[in-house]
């Protein structure tokens, strides 16, 4: 009876482990597109910033040159 019910249980732990490693991987995934996302938005903002401060420094050459 010990016998048929183990080689029963092995199927279904077998299908839980798949699962929860599926549901690791897509969570790691999920954390993976999130931090892409944080890189970029802070490279973004770090180039407007550069952007600003160049825009900044043209606009004060030309006043100063009129």
């Amino acid at each position: 009876m010990q016998n048929q019910n183990n080689s029963s249980v092995a199927p279904v732990q077998a299908d839980l482990i798949d699962i929860f490693m599926d549901l690791n991987k897509h969570e790691s995934n999920i954390k993976e597109k999130n931090k892409a996302q944080r890189k970029l938005a802070a490279r973004r903002g770090i180039e407007q910033h550069y952007e600003k401060k160049q825009l900044e420094a043209a606009l004060k050459e030309f006043w100063e040159d009129i």
